[in-house]
């Protein structure tokens, strides 16, 4: 509720604006309000798709393999079998809840179910990730609560460091819409209508930026519809088109 407060403080100032005070003018602030919000849930969906992709490798794997890919992707994490096809990844600020429905995420048809523990919010609305294979391509499906689809699929990759380790990440390449939350479990006034028009890359040792894509972003409030651009560019900068304005930032 406080970034719809204060994006429609910034739309009001806008609006008031006097010729004399150009020195100050930014037109294309409004539209980098409606950016950052957008960017928190789509980043934090993307981070939380490519923890999942991860951990079905450690699921997925024969037992005498997973303290090898648990050193891989989860060193700094602990992750315990709760019994009853739930898993949990925990770390030192968080516990990812996963529900297996006793199947590995890469197999075509199969759902889970995942959230964070101490979350105040109903299972049926816990995020589902779900697996759809088409011929030797897998795609996964993800649906938030606050109405976001998102569809992407998923690379691994490893490069060795001068210094003798491997460097592992999981790429991701994402397509979708729907109304991003200012919150992470779907409730809140503040949503922005996000349409991707252009294909998100995601890398997972680069949270919160996406490499590339576009967004197109809207919000409707005191019956009026505002209408924002967002195009990723280098690593944590976004150039924002608002109106006739055009501004880079960096984020």
């Amino acid at each position: 509720m406080k970034r719809t407060l204060l994006l429609l403080a910034s739309l009001a100032a806008l609006t008031g604006c006097k010729i004399e005070d150009a020195e100050y003018f930014d037109p294309t602030r409004n539209g980098y309000h409606m950016f950052l919000q957008a960017n928190a849930c789509l980043a934090d969906a993307a981070a939380d798709a490519a923890r999942l992709i991860q951990f079905n490798e450690y699921y997925s794997a024969p037992e005498e393999e997973r303290e090898h890919i648990h050193n891989r992707w989860f060193y700094a994490s602990r992750i315990v079998d709760s019994g009853d096809n739930e898993w949990r990844i925990i770390d030192c600020n968080s516990e990812l809840v996963i529900r297996t429905d006793g199947r590995p995420l890469c197999e075509d048809g199969t759902v889970w179910r995942y959230a964070y523990a101490g979350r105040d919010y109903a299972e049926n609305i816990w995020p589902t990730i779900a697996c759809r294979k088409s011929g030797l391509d897998t795609f996964y499906g993800l649906e938030l609560p606050g109405q976001a689809r998102l569809s992407f699929t998923a690379a691994f990759y490893d490069r060795p460091q001068e210094n003798g380790m491997t460097r592992y990440w999981c790429e991701l390449r994402i397509e979708g819409s729907g109304l991003c939350s200012e919150h992470r479990d779907g409730y809140g006034a503040g949503k922005i209508g996000c349409e991707i028009v252009e294909p998100l890359k995601y890398l997972s040792d680069r949270p919160r930026s996406f490499d590339a894509g576009k967004l197109n972003l809207t919000i409707r409030t005191d019956n009026k519809t505002y209408e924002a651009e967002a195009e990723y560019g280098a690593p944590y900068s976004v150039s924002i088109s608002y109106g006739q304005y055009k501004n880079d930032y960096w984020y």
